[in-house]
């Protein structure tokens, strides 16, 4: 209520002071275009006054300029005149070209020919053959005459210079000299139109563009058309974009001279920006402290009060019953707080009624899986081909995960393992009617493709609603030939004699119960005598320990590398693994392991690793091994003799690794090693056993001793 009351109270002051704030730029925005319409008219007319007076001015300058070259350039024609000499000095020359200030003299004769000059480079110029010199021809062809050009380039090195000549009074010819323009320059550049400009606009963000007679004056440095420029009406604010920025446009026109102005808006608008800054500023002020006042008010008068209040409803809902509201500040938090307290009372013998009810349901659920679930090992003590142990811990004491054993014929073996998706008594009873509909089709003999196939027909016809993972193996405990279907559980593991754990390679399907349309793959393996399967639920994998990470499939490999003598060690080792990952921390799944070793023919097998020099272990697993069989001692003693005998010629420092099978009628030693790769029993006389065999493949050697028992 709090967060939302306040939120409403922003919003409406918002859109107030929005609006308030939307009138204020508009009417900002006519102060602007009218501040922009004086601002441009008055620099345009300052323009157009000092344009108007440094042209005065630059025409004045030009002109006493012009006579005071003539002046000079006729003093030069007197001084010759009255001292002709001075042509045959060069210093002479240069003297007189110093005095009279000039940078270039030069005197040519009645062909227009130079034949004094300083610099001597020009000496032998003609004159009529450059367009710049050709007009001082006249001054030979009427005497008395006299010419002034302005700055250009001469003839002969192309230096910017202004020529005047008159008429040699001497005899016919043409003195001129040169002067570098420097006072014209200087007042070219003081009158000119862009420096002019940029003092009447005194910032560097406008721009005004001149025209006269429709040409431009100076540079376009914002490279707007000419024609977009003439067409800009005349006295009036325009407006324009140039480059994402937008410029306000003036323009007037006298005499042929046409000014236009750009100024960015920014700029003109930049006094009002600052008085709407400061409005704004001053509504976000006011804006605060009215909401401040009235959020204390409320905090006072309302929220304070239902924060008490809900502090304690939370505290209730975490699971503490025993709070209750006390808030009696005004009338109505009394009323309230009893109303609540009420509600809770009731709630709390309601729940405890409902905890019972669900606690009992949840025993008896694991009851029936206890029930249902084989417990006694060894399960088939008659049975030497093969051994078989399961676990099932359960979590919160639901019976969701399930395992199944049996033999539905004397060759095969069938094992199961699921894991129902619900919990409690529908799905014990669930549980239960799949291992009775799997336990009937395994003994019509069906594979596992069509049992599991045709079960999760049943089960989905029957309307049960609920759904399981399953796997399903059929084992020929003669041949090792087993056979299986994954329905959705973990991937299995098998172990081949001693070896390592690897993946059981198989396809999972969909688990049974989603759809009556599933379909299963089967596959198959043949497992070898020795080699150990296990078959675990997610239960294992997802214990957790106090940091919440769960076990993991590294961790359950690691631990299956812990030596197992017999297949009830490999789920003991396992469970005192997660013990130990997990401590006192209460897991929300149930943890089943199942674990099969298949033998084959071959009732008791093992193996080990020892060095020639010191066979003596070898020698007391074969004691311990036999024994187990109930051999006669004197095979036992005969076969241990044998074996000390092969290792009494072998090289001390051999390493024989020996595998042992045996039953209650026979047993088979294969000794196995690398270097050197001899056949000892070359060395030795006949040997107390039934058959010798000794092979080698150059990389090792392989001895196989048989003896009966």
């Amino acid at each position: 209520m709090q967060r939302k009351f306040l939120s409403w109270l922003f919003i409406l002051i918002c859109t107030a002071f929005a609006l308030a704030g939307l009138l204020s730029f508009f009417q900002f925005q006519r102060q602007s275009e009218a501040r922009a319409r004086d601002l441009m008219s008055n620099r345009l007319h300052d323009l157009m006054l000092l344009v108007r007076f440094s042209q005065d001015n630059m025409s004045h300058v030009m002109q006493i300029n012009d006579e005071s070259t003539l002046e000079r350039t006729r003093a030069a024609a007197e001084i010759i005149r009255l001292n002709p000499d001075i042509l045959n000095s060069d210093e002479a020359m240069q003297g007189l070209c110093n005095e009279l200030g000039a940078d270039q003299l030069s005197v040519s004769n009645e062909k227009g020919v130079i034949v004094a000059a300083i610099p001597k480079s020009t000496l032998g110029f003609d004159l009529s053959a450059h367009e710049q010199s050709r007009p001082f021809m006249e001054c030979i062809r009427t005497p008395g005459y006299e010419l002034i050009q302005r700055p250009q380039s001469n003839a002969h090195s192309g230096q910017i210079l202004q020529y005047a000549g008159v008429t040699r009074q001497d005899t016919p010819g043409v003195i001129q000299l040169g002067f570098k323009p420097q006072h014209e320059q200087m007042v070219r550049a003081s009158a000119n139109f862009e420096k002019l400009a940029s003092k009447i606009l005194g910032s560097d963000t406008g721009h005004i563009v001149a025209f006269r007679d429709g040409c431009m004056l100076n540079r376009n440095t914002l490279n707007i058309p000419s024609s977009t420029l003439l067409a800009l009406p005349l006295n009036k604010v325009g407006e324009t974009t140039l480059g994402g920025k937008d410029y306000a446009t003036f323009a007037i026109e006298e005499n042929g001279l046409r000014l236009v102005a750009l100024t960015p808006w920014r700029e003109i608008s930049k006094i009002s920006y600052k008085s709407l800054r400061y409005l704004l500023l001053s509504n976000i002020g006011l804006f605060a402290l009215m909401f401040i006042v009235v959020w204390l008010l409320l905090r006072i008068y309302v929220l304070g009060g239902l924060q008490r209040i809900n502090n304690s409803l939370r505290r209730i809902t975490e699971g503490y019953t025993e709070e209750r509201v006390n808030e009696k500040s005004t009338p109505e938090f009394t009323r309230l707080s009893t109303g609540i307290n009420t509600m809770v009372e009731s709630i709390q013998s309601f729940s405890e009624q409902k905890r019972e009810r669900l606690q009992k349901e949840l025993q008896l659920a694991g009851a029936i899986q206890n029930t249902v679930l084989p417990h006694t090992f060894p399960a088939f003590p008659e049975r030497q081909e093969f051994d078989i142990y399961a676990t099932c811990e359960q979590a919160h004491g639901v019976g969701g995960d399930f395992y199944d054993f049996f033999m539905p014929d004397s060759k095969h073996l069938s094992i199961l393992l699921g894991d129902v998706t619900a919990t409690g008594i529908p799905a014990a009873l669930f549980m239960m009617r799949a291992i009775s509909i799997i336990r009937e089709l395994a003994n019509d003999g069906l594979t596992p493709q069509q049992l599991l196939t045709k079960a999760n027909k049943i089960l989905c016809s029957e309307g049960a609603n609920m759904r399981m993972s399953l796997f399903y193996g059929r084992l020929n405990v003669m041949t090792g030939d087993f056979r299986f279907v994954n329905a959705g559980t973990p991937q299995a593991l098998l172990s081949h004699f001693g070896e390592e754990y690897e993946m059981l390679a198989m396809r999972s399907g969909a688990i049974v119960g989603a759809h009556t349309g599933a379909t299963y793959t089967e596959c198959r393996r043949t497992l070898k005598p020795g080699d150990r399967l296990f078959l675990y639920t997610h239960g294992v994998l997802a214990a957790a320990d106090s940091d919440h990470t769960p076990f993991g499939a590294a961790r359950l490999q690691e631990a299956l590398k812990a030596e197992a003598p017999t297949i009830a060690d490999v789920p003991r080792r396992i469970r005192a693994a997660l013990r130990q990952y997990t401590g006192e921390m209460e897991q929300n799944n149930d943890i089943t392991m199942l674990a099969v070793e298949f033998r084959g023919e071959w009732c008791c097998m093992a193996q080990c690793e020892v060095q020639a020099s010191a066979p003596e272990r070898l020698s007391n697993m074969l004691e311990q091994k036999l024994e187990s069989v109930f051999a006669a001692p004197n095979s036992i003693i005969e076969l241990q003799n044998s074996l000390r005998n092969i290792c009494d010629v072998m090289p001390p420092d051999t390493h024989i690794s020996a595998n042992l099978r045996c039953n209650e009628q026979k047993a088979l030693l294969t000794l196995t090693y690398n270097q050197p790769l001899f056949n000892p029993l070359i060395l030795l006389p006949e040997l107390p056993v039934d058959s010798t065999d000794y092979s080698t493949d150059n990389e090792r050697s392989t001895l196989k001793l048989s003896k009966s028992l």
